[in-house]
């Protein structure tokens, strides 16, 4: 028993490699586009997500804002509801120091000023800057007899000399004090006659100010700092004047305070921390395996619908080219029978002239006319549909000799209308010479046919440069055009006037627009009624083109 050999496997045929590559490409553009649309949800989400963000940031800089100046404006107060009391006692002592009565009085005032607010540590005098009455005296002894201009301790001498040339209240801290603690001190100068007398102060415990603002009113996410113009900390954390702070100034006398206020983490962070945007995160995930699902669906059944379209597509481009081939070819085989009807028309009209009846030679003249007429319908016909499949000779072309060609045509007509036709320079145009005469011929023809009944018709051809486009204007002086019908000229059988008033096809301008625009460009109207029209043929100029 022989064993058959083996055949070696075929290579597929064409068919079944298009069948192949028509199963990838069902499979893989379904799949293109689902990435696709999952591509463009992530780039919105990242987008909107942005901008939520940014809204967010917004937010909470603006509630943070509100807290900062809140907590500034009574800090601000505070401190200047004290440095006021500054300036009453400085009045007080040099009223008292005039009178001789300063000792006696000075401790009854100063208990008055402690009642007046919280934290006043202690009330002082000092004549000849150096501190002789303080109030109270107990707790304060290591403040007598301290020389104000010669204290060794950092600030407390320069505060007294700023006092001095500002003439107004200055403002040392906070310190370490004597008697224990932090405090500010707050000094002014007590003028006498000629010559300062010496200076007063009050001390006042820094954290009674701090207790006004209330920082815990701060959020939790929220860090401050209260800090001096010199960068010394007074309260809160430092660290908040490094994360993109709200600063609130508080202004004193010979200097200023800052209030900073800053998240923990960053402005971005409290956004992204915000429930605000949890929730836009969810409803976005909602929205999107919406969008996701709602795509595989509409691509499950795009393939279907794609073969539908195309094959109607198809159907219609061939029933759209059987109607023009009907059409042309009728229009073609109409033209022998007609010229048949014409010329036995035309030779019964010769051989019976005379013969026949008044009616009976109208009837054999209206057959000659409309023959005439079906002539010249079935003639614009063919040049309309036959535009698509005359190849296009497209180079640069004089203007003004399709022009000249053109009033050669219709030289006859222009002479029996006693028209006149002006030209001005025309330039060379990118352009088929046939279609560009055949246009002229067309407005000019118009021009002549739609001339005003009181004055003789006049036509003038000129050009312009617009836009990289070769403008050539035909402009007449005849009977215009109403504005409603500017767009309707140009459509095919379109006519305004009854053929008794002015003969034609209707589809001379529909012919020259459609040429036109075979020819790159575009053909446009500008009418006044009883006044004339002019008709603006734009073609691209060569240079843009890319042509010599």
């Amino acid at each position: 028993m022989t064993a058959e050999p083996l055949s070696a496997p075929r290579p597929p045929g064409p068919a079944v490699l298009r069948r192949l590559i028509a199963g990838a490409l069902r499979i893989w553009k379904p799949a293109a586009i689902q990435a696709a649309v999952s591509l463009v949800l992530a780039l919105a989400y990242l987008w909107m997500g942005g901008v939520y963000i940014r809204v967010l940031v917004a937010e909470h800089r603006a509630n943070a804002a509100l807290t900062a100046s809140s907590m500034a404006s009574t800090l601000s107060s505070a401190l200047n509801e004290r440095l006021a009391l500054v300036r009453g006692l400085t009045a007080f002592v040099e009223v008292a120091a005039a009178a001789g009565s300063l000792t006696e009085q000075f401790p009854r005032y100063a208990e008055g000023l402690r009642r007046s607010v919280v934290g006043v540590r202690n009330v002082s005098a000092a004549p000849g800057f150096v501190v002789r009455i303080v109030y109270p005296v107990e707790g304060n002894e290591k403040v007598l007899g301290n020389d104000l201009l010669k204290d060794a301790r950092p600030g407390f001498a320069e505060t007294v000399q700023r006092a001095i040339v500002s003439r107004d209240v200055t403002v040392h801290g906070p310190i370490t004090l004597l008697q224990g603690g932090q405090g500010l001190i707050a000094r002014q100068i007590v003028h006498g006659s000629g010559k300062p007398w010496g200076a007063v102060g009050l001390v006042f415990d820094v954290g009674a100010i701090l207790g006004e603002v209330r920082f815990d009113r701060v959020p939790p996410h929220l860090g401050f700092a209260v800090v001096t113009d010199t960068g010394q900390q007074v309260a809160g954390d430092v660290l908040a004047l490094k994360g993109d702070p709200l600063v609130e100034r508080i202004n004193l006398p010979d200097g200023h305070w800052e209030l900073a206020l800053a998240p923990r983490t960053s402005w971005e962070g409290l956004a992204y921390a915000d429930p605000a945007f949890r929730g836009f995160q969810a409803a976005f995930l909602l929205l999107a395996l919406l969008i996701e699902a709602l795509t595989f669906m509409a691509v499950s059944r795009r393939h279907t619908l794609e073969r539908q379209v195309d094959l109607r597509t198809a159907e219609l481009g061939r029933a759209k080219n059987e109607l023009e081939q009907f059409a042309y070819a009728a229009a073609h085989d109409l033209q022998e029978p007609l010229r048949a009807i014409v010329s036995y028309a035309q030779l019964l009209e010769k051989q019976q002239k005379g013969k026949l009846d008044e009616e009976s030679a109208g009837f054999i003249h209206e057959i000659v006319d409309g023959a005439g007429r079906l002539k010249m319908l079935l003639r614009d016909v063919q040049l309309f549909l036959a535009e698509e499949r005359v190849p296009l000779g497209c180079g640069t072309i004089s203007a003004g000799d399709a022009l000249q060609a053109a009033m050669t045509a219709l030289k006859p007509r222009i002479a029996e209308a006693g028209a006149t036709v002006t030209v001005g320079d025309l330039p060379a145009v990118q352009a088929d010479e046939r279609r560009l005469r055949e246009i002229f011929m067309v407005l000019i023809a118009n021009a002549v046919e739609y001339r005003h009944p009181y004055r003789a018709a006049e036509v003038h051809v000129s050009s312009r440069r617009v836009d990289g486009y070769d403008v050539i204007d035909v402009r007449d002086n005849g009977i215009g055009i109403e504005p409603r019908y500017r767009d309707q000229i140009f459509e095919v059988f379109r006519r305004l006037h009854s053929r008794d008033e002015h003969p034609g096809t209707g589809m001379g301008l529909a012919i020259a627009r459609k040429m036109v625009e075979r020819l790159g460009g575009r053909i446009t109207v500008v009418s006044s009624p009883g006044v004339g029209s002019t008709f603006s043929i734009h073609l691209p100029h060569p240079a843009f083109r890319g042509l010599p």
